[in-house]
């Protein structure tokens, strides 16, 4: 190394010769101290393997505080500046990109050192260990060469004992087998715990595990009662929703007093709920609830009300449908072989005249209908 005095034996003993010139790598600013950048959840294999190649290069020491920094008026304050920069390129090339603009403005490798180990250091293990088990546990070769299968497995082992080294304490391995189930216990919970089992896992110290069932257990009953609620507003909800639509579609019918069209300057209505403006408004059925609907409107229906005068003189209303005369009427032309040729309906025979006054007074209740009463059948003006 660079700090390591080479020594040859001249004679009677030994003497030091000059340091050997920097290598390249201990010169490379943009070497990376380890294979595996430092994340969120690796710091302490990370910290050790950061370690054992600063210690190979003698550069531990400017990390740890072993090797202080000089007076800024120290001859030897440049060489140290040197150093500590490269130690501290080292660092933050062996992060994440993320991590590493962080700490970039660092003054110092042992100021980012420790920066860093109050960040990720002192931060509770629980929620690595809990992962690295169940990964463990649920890891399949799936096809895979034997060989990376098993660094797999070996990678999260050696990770797992770096978080929990072999000890023989007996309150360590008490506590350690309480975790233990606490863990199996978080990885079998459903996925809407999910929030609960992160909220435990993060805490500065694990509950106990009695805690950690009555935490369970709080929170299941929550979840039934909020459930029961939404439950019980859902039909309101609705309810409140289908008054709202009804009184929408109905908004059409009545006419409100004080109300003026601007648009076609009729009452009982507003601009915005004007049929002209807008015919989508307009309602579908007539307002008597006779069943009509408004497609099969026609006026032709006012011609069925018609005054019939009764043998004692007396004038009476009944239901005509002049229509359905004409078409039948029209239908007895056909059946009978007469064409249009022989001239319009008004000057059909008696004997046809006298049945359509037949089914006529049979429409209208009566026992017969005088000519001259049906529409289309006289020497009258035709009134449809």
């Amino acid at each position: 190394m660079a700090e390591e005095s080479l020594v040859n034996l001249e004679g009677d003993g030994f003497h030091a010769t000059p340091p050997s010139p920097h290598s390249d790598i201990d010169i490379n600013p943009n070497q990376r101290l380890s294979s595996v950048l430092l994340n969120e959840f690796n710091y302490l294999p990370w910290e050790r393997a950061v370690s054992l190649a600063l210690g190979g290069r003698s550069k531990l020491g400017y990390v740890n505080g072993a090797i202080p920094m000089p007076e800024t008026t120290s001859p030897e304050y440049d060489a140290w500046l040197c150093k500590d920069q490269l130690v501290m390129s080292w660092l933050l090339n062996s992060m994440d990109r993320k991590i590493a603009e962080i700490f970039s403005y660092a003054e110092s490798s042992m100021t980012l050192w420790k920066n860093l180990k109050e960040m990720y250091g002192n931060q509770n293990n629980a929620a690595r260990v809990f992962q690295l088990k169940k990964d463990i546990a649920g890891l399949q070769q799936e096809g895979k060469p034997f060989v990376q299968h098993l660094g797999k497995l070996t990678t999260m082992w050696n990770e797992l004992n770096v978080y929990r080294p072999h000890t023989i304490d007996a309150a360590v391995l008490t506590k350690r087998a309480e975790e233990d189930k606490i863990f199996q216990l978080l990885a079998s919970l459903s996925p809407e715990f999910e929030d609960l089992r992160s909220h435990i896992l993060m805490n500065p110290d694990l509950p106990s595990f009695s805690s950690v069932c009555a935490t369970i257990q709080r929170e299941e009953v929550r979840r039934k009662v909020m459930t029961l609620d939404m439950k019980a507003n859902i039909p309101e909800a609705r309810a409140y929703f289908s008054n709202q639509k009804l009184g929408e579609e109905r908004g059409y019918k009545g006419k409100k007093t004080g109300l003026k069209c601007s648009h076609c300057d009729a009452g009982g209505h507003s601009r915005d709920r004007c049929w002209i403006l807008h015919p989508e408004l307009k309602p579908k059925f007539p307002r008597d609830n006779k069943g009509v609907s408004k497609g099969s409107y026609n006026p032709s229906y006012k011609a069925n009300h018609v005054a019939t005068t009764s043998s004692d003189g007396a004038l009476k209303f009944t239901t005509n449908p002049a229509a359905l005369i004409n078409e039948f009427a029209m239908f007895l032309h056909k059946k009978q072989g007469l064409g249009d040729s022989e001239g319009p309906l008004n000057q059909c025979d008696n004997n046809q005249t006298a049945l359509l006054g037949q089914f006529a007074g049979f429409l209208a209740g009566n026992e017969g209908v005088v000519q001259r009463d049906i529409p289309g059948c006289s020497h009258q003006e035709d009134d449809w």
